[in-house]
């Protein structure tokens, strides 16, 4: 479980770990440390750094004490206590009162992550770290956070269109949430037919999925994940290099799934409604061509100029859905463009939107809890880029600028007027371990966009 990394209650044998500000290091260990400490710290030659740590053994050679250098403005200090300490239990010890917030424990719990699912020896680590009454949230996150990651991290043949809906419902089951989906052919019947066109070359059928919580009179908030379990690039194909990562092509629908239990699990007081588009952009005799035309959800036309650019395309159909029903607030993410990698790169959120209140906010709530996104531009001049003579529009600029924002452009096409929207452009994946974020899958601005949540929104 995401919470096995803490205790709750005392426990004598803990080990102390003291906490101790990088420029009040020298002082401690002047006024603090027994002689003996300070002969280790001077042997070691150890140097203060942002969670750097040192341990101390009496002369049994059993553990007695420990600390850790940090920056108190580093949220992620802690984030690889359970890497560098020996395995036991620990209890903060917080001399200077640097801790003061959530944070540190937030990154000590995600540094404990592990993805084991497919080692056949299985190293796990058994440090625990003692948790505050008042810091209890923290396990709310981690859940979340960890399903994220889970999601991501399983490789295509196991998280699928079916186990995508699959890991809705069973979030749905947990909550009492009311779980719905349409499947396969019957997508096309009822006129979501870029969803059913992106997903209908693979054997593994596409669907959208829904799930709806909450009290009718609460505002009304509509979460849009894409789901592309695999993306081949379709006939378009990538190359090699570029599939290899493409299993992480669902992130989008992991972190909705994920912000989705964070309210849930809160509870806020709001409405909510969730849709994923679960496809697998796969190669096939019927796999749809560059140069076809689509009829959307909304009844406009869209030439396809690149197979490659699918997740726009089920976005669509899904975002024309949550803008009928006239909601407070729709949010959508995806990993929809590399052009928003190079643009922030691979660790902040890229976001969009219509709305300059929400994004104020959404921006101070990123800072407040440390989940780094930024804003791009909505250029309204650049949507020419996506000007088709056979169709109301294309789904992929054909010039090579400006990706992010002619993608998001595209969506917002199919945003009713004046409805509030976010549109997150995410890497969902760190492409190497840092503290409290090992490599792998990631949720990424649902924190922010859940504290955002429960400032504008919350009792």
């Amino acid at each position: 479980m995401a919470f096995s990394c803490f205790y709750k209650t005392h426990r004598p044998q803990a080990i102390e770990l003291i906490v101790i500000p990088i420029e009040k290091y020298h002082k401690w260990v002047e006024q603090h440390a027994d002689k003996s400490i300070q002969n280790i710290l001077a042997g070691q030659g150890f140097i203060p750094g942002s969670g750097k740590t040192a341990t101390f053994f009496d002369i049994h050679g059993k553990l007695k004490q420990a600390i850790i250098t940090i920056n108190p403005n580093d949220m992620w200090a802690l984030g690889n206590l359970a890497k560098d300490l020996p395995h036991h239990d620990y209890e903060l010890i917080d001399p200077y009162s640097v801790l003061e917030s959530e944070l540190p424990y937030l990154a000590f719990g995600l540094g404990c992550y592990q993805f084991l699912n497919y080692k056949t020896q299985k190293k796990t680590h058994s440090i625990k770290l003692y948790l505050p009454k008042k810091y209890a949230e923290v396990e709310k996150a981690l859940r979340a956070i960890y399903l994220v990651r889970d999601m991501i991290n399983i490789p295509a043949q196991d998280m699928g269109p079916e186990e995508i809906s699959h890991q809705a419902q069973k979030l749905a089951q947990t909550f009492s949430a009311e779980f719905s989906q349409i499947i396969g052919d019957e997508l096309y019947e009822k006129g979501y037919r870029g969803i059913h066109t992106v997903g209908r070359a693979s054997v593994r059928a596409p669907r959208l999925v829904r799930l709806d919580w909450g009290k009718k009179e609460h505002p009304h908030i509509v979460l849009v994940g894409k789901g592309v379990a695999f993306d081949t690039g379709g006939l378009d194909i990538k190359q090699a290099s570029g599939m290899l990562l493409m299993h992480k092509d669902m992130g989008g629908a992991a972190q909705v799934l994920g912000l989705a239990r964070l309210i849930m699990d809160t509870p806020l007081p709001i409405r909510l409604t969730v849709f994923i588009p679960a496809v697998e952009n796969a190669i096939s005799g019927n796999a749809y061509r560059p140069s076809d035309i689509i009829t959307m959800y909304n009844d406009s036309t869209v030439e396809i100029s690149n197979t490659d650019a699918e997740g726009r395309v089920i976005l669509a159909d899904a975002l024309t859905e949550a803008s009928r029903m006239k909601p407070d607030l729709i949010m959508d993410f995806a990993t929809l463009t590399g052009a928003a990698r190079v643009a922030v790169g691979t660790e902040i959120a890229a976001f969009f939107s219509n709305n300059d209140e929400i994004s104020q906010l959404l921006e101070h709530a990123a800072q407040k809890i440390q989940d780094p996104v930024w804003r791009m531009p909505l250029f309204k001049p650049y949507k020419k880029l996506l000007d088709s003579h056979v169709a109301d529009i294309k789904n992929c600029a054909s010039a090579p600028y400006a990706g992010s924002i002619s993608a998001a452009l595209f969506l917002e096409s199919f945003i009713e007027y004046n409805t509030p929207w976010l549109h997150f452009d995410l890497m969902a994946w760190n492409i190497s371990s840092m503290p409290g974020r090992p490599q792998g899958g990631e949720a990424m601005g649902i924190r922010a966009a859940y504290e955002m949540l429960k400032i504008r929104y919350g009792k």
